[in-house]
């Protein structure tokens, strides 16, 4: 028919319209689906040309990695599968047809890691793309670290496909809502052929529910590919008895010397004959530690690239600085890195420099060493600067507002009492690595948890910053009596000071800070998702759950410096921890906000008494002094003693060492009189040229009491050079003496004074008269 041709098919139904457009052209009805299928081989096509162009994985040719059935016990029986009497073997070229040639056209891969599973995916997909046919499923590459079971795998796969832009979804509106729809309907109708690489980089825990899933979801006669390493597979199908029913089971086998021989032979220029001395090794020897290194498709292609300028010589892996398989393998490591970033011919260029790349992965493995870990999480990174950026922020905070309120003194002890402690917390949960509660079979993946624990680092904040700004504000206006609106806005700055602090101190906190400083310092990144992303897509890492591995132990080694890690995992504990899951979230905030809050509370209490200051005797009747003994750190307490027998008084002038500093409000210390039954003696004590106080005091055998209700300062009180007046007198007829002592002597300042001057607020005016004794 004529390509212009067009038919149009409207079916109404209730307050809906559906229009189907049918176009008729070249012997093909390219319907809505069709068009869409297009599309997206268009789109995936050209992204497999760049990916295969920028990993050059056909210059000059294809290594020949080869299969053969698995001996494992993890697939149907060969009757069951319609393959009896197949040959199951064939090398990396021969996957499409060999794909085609299966009753049931699924296919489970199985290698150790370096066996070139991911690279076997990517050129099926590319073979399939440039034979492909409308009638045909569109094959796309999807790495399963991304996927949760608990998602559908037709409803993830559709979301992957919509996120590529391959079925036209791009902009907003109403071509978002297309494209949403047309990458639905792709799936939907089994036009796409999933080649799902990395059951592996799943949770352990969630490999069976994975397989269940799939073999559900990709129904019969849809063509599928599956990639795992072998020993997870088995250990999967093991566990749960759950396998892929339709699909057959093969498993990479390692590339042997001919094939290595080729591969390298096919990679030189004409006349170059450099290899030959490799070659005749790798003849001579198939179990040599060469042939062995060489075995691995990882190494192979780095020693080709190791080697390929003329001016190298590749012999010298023959010599005797390499003797062993290890020693070759981590030669051709130090090449890695270059070789898997280097500039492609082909745009798009790697996002990722190769020079830095080297220092961004190495920062990484520092973290894993540190930690004596094989993972990589974000929690993870921790920069020498985070703790005491930490302790600054709560020592700042808390610090500032008690300067406004009580001065330089109390502001610095306590900046640097919660400093330690906010320090202390943070040092303590990042150490454990408890800061975060995430267990193997967690359903996220890495940018979901980070997303998680931003938002309860932004509630614990919000949380702290209310609590303690509500706290503040109401202990000010019930200490004070200043009106709430006066405190309001102090309050509200405390509380956002508060709030700012905890949220450094948070696992999210935390992570942007030493995020921060690793990209001033050129060790990481600023795009740092960006870059694991690139080096999960490039093979260098791989993701299982919510922390990244690298995928070849060796090369982590070689960037840490060496050092066995221990295996600890940066999952928090399932039995311990499982029992505060809750509690671990937001541990280093609550930690954090009662130790201060605790500290607060002992200074508040404190100022709101008033600080004490001793007195020192000037001139006069000078008492007998007793030291009364102290072990450790504690003050020593200081008791005067004054003798007065029958009819005798005494008197001394005493003196304040340091006047400076606010108004005093109350004596201090503490008083008694021993003698015979009726016994007393009248304290008189006057400040400067202030009215005198006194009282009387009973001679007995009780406790000594406290001075300060008795002798009363009628209002704040600013000494200088004034003598302070102790009088004793006795006012008894009674023949024996009596002994008068003061303990710990001296005068409470008003604590308050500068919060109250603050405020507006003025001090208190206390009754001058005099309190009976």
């Amino acid at each position: 028919m004529c390509g212009g041709w067009k038919q149009q098919i409207k079916d109404v139904r209730a307050e809906h319209v559906t229009q189907i457009q049918v176009h008729m052209g070249d012997g093909d009805v390219v319907t809505a689906t069709n068009r869409a299928a297009r599309e997206l081989h268009r789109a995936v096509r050209s992204r497999m040309r760049d990916e295969i162009a920028r990993l050059r994985l056909e210059h000059p040719g294809r290594i020949p990695v080869r299969w053969s059935p698995t001996g494992r016990p993890v697939r149907s029986p060969a009757e069951a599968l319609g393959v009896q009497g197949m040959a199951l073997t064939g090398d990396v070229n021969q996957v499409p047809e060999f794909l085609r040639g299966l009753p049931r056209r699924q296919l489970v891969v199985l290698g150790p890691q370096g066996a070139g599973k991911s690279v076997l995916a990517l050129l099926l997909a590319w073979d399939l793309l440039k034979t492909w046919q409308l009638h045909e499923p569109v094959p796309v590459v999807l790495s399963l670290s991304s996927w949760r079971p608990e998602v559908g795998l037709r409803e993830w796969m559709a979301r992957r496909i919509r996120e590529l832009g391959d079925a036209g979804g791009h902009g907003r509106g109403t071509k978002r809502r297309a494209g949403k729809n047309a990458a639905a309907r792709l799936v939907d109708e089994n036009r796409v052929m999933p080649v799902l690489d990395g059951l592996d980089e799943l949770p352990p825990a969630l490999h069976a529910s994975a397989v269940e899933a799939i073999d559900a979801a990709v129904v019969e006669g849809v063509p599928l590919l599956l990639t795992c390493r072998g020993d997870e597979y088995e250990r999967a199908v093991r566990d749960s008895g759950s396998h892929l029913t339709r699909a057959a089971v093969v498993e990479l086998e390692p590339v042997t010397p001919t094939d290595a021989i080729t591969y390298l032979e096919q990679s030189t220029v004409t006349g170059d004959r450099r290899w030959e001395e490799v070659f005749d090794a790798l003849r001579g020897r198939h179990d040599s530690a060469l042939a062995t290194a060489l075995s691995s498709p990882l190494m192979l292609y780095l020693a080709r690239t190791a080697y390929q300028a003329g001016s190298t010589d590749p012999g010298e892996l023959l010599g005797e600085r390499f003797g062993t398989r290890e020693e070759i393998e981590s030669h051709l490591l130090k090449r890695y890195l270059p070789a898997v970033y280097a500039e492609s011919p082909v745009p798009p260029a790697p996002r990722f420099a190769a020079d830095r790349v080297r220092r961004y992965l190495t920062t990484v493995a520092l973290q894993m060493r540190r930690d004596r870990t094989l993972d990589f999480a974000w929690w993870q990174v921790h920069s020498p600067v985070t703790g005491p950026v930490v302790a600054a922020a709560f020592g700042c905070a808390y610090g500032w507002f008690l300067y406004l309120l009580f001065g330089a003194l109390q502001a610095a002890l306590s900046a640097l009492m919660t400093g330690v402690a906010g320090y202390g917390v943070h040092a303590v949960v990042r150490v454990a690595l408890i800061h975060v509660y995430v267990t193997e079979d967690v359903l996220r993946g890495p940018r979901g948890v980070l997303r998680q624990y931003a938002l309860i680092a932004l509630l614990s904040a919000l949380a702290v910053g209310s609590v303690t700004g509500a706290a503040v504000g109401g202990w000010l206006s019930l200490v004070l009596g200043a009106p709430a609106g006066s405190v309001l806005g102090f309050g509200v700055l405390v509380g956002g000071a508060a709030g700012a602090a905890a949220l450094l101190g948070s696992a999210w906190g935390s992570y942007q800070v030493s995020r921060t400083w690793f990209c001033l310092t050129g060790r990481l990144p600023w795009r740092l998702w960006a870059f694991l992303d690139n080096a999960h897509e490039l093979g260098v890492l791989r993701q299982t759950g919510a922390v990244h591995q690298f995928r070849h132990l060796r090369v982590r080694e070689q960037l840490s410096g060496g050092g066995d890690p221990s295996g600890r995992s940066v999952h928090s504990g399932r039995t311990a921890a499982r029992r505060w899951r809750y509690v671990l979230p937001v541990l280093p905030s609550v930690a954090q906000a009662l130790l201060v809050l605790a500290w607060l509370f002992v200074t508040g209490y404190v100022n709101v008494a008033g600080p004490a200051e001793a007195l020192s005797l000037r001139s006069g009747d000078w008492p007998e002094r007793e030291l009364e003994a102290c072990e450790g750190y504690c003050r020593r307490s200081e008791t005067w003693y004054w003798n007065l027998p029958q009819g005798e008084s005494r008197q001394a002038s005493l003196r304040m060492p340091n006047p400076e500093g606010p108004s005093f409000t109350k004596w201090y210390g503490l008083v008694g009189a021993r003698g015979c039954t009726g016994a007393a003696v009248e304290v008189t004590l006057q400040l400067g040229d202030r009215p005198p106080v006194s009282f009387v005091l009973a001679a007995g055998n009780g406790p000594r009491v406290d001075v300060a209700p008795k002798v009363p300062v009628p209002e704040p009180v600013r000494l200088k050079e004034e003598p302070i007046v102790l009088t004793l007198r006795r006012v008894d007829e009674e023949p024996c003496d009596l002994s008068f002592s003061w303990a710990d002597a001296g005068l409470r300042r008003d604590g308050m004074e500068l919060a109250r001057k603050r405020f507006g607020i003025p001090s208190p005016h206390r009754d001058s008269a005099a309190v009976r004794g």
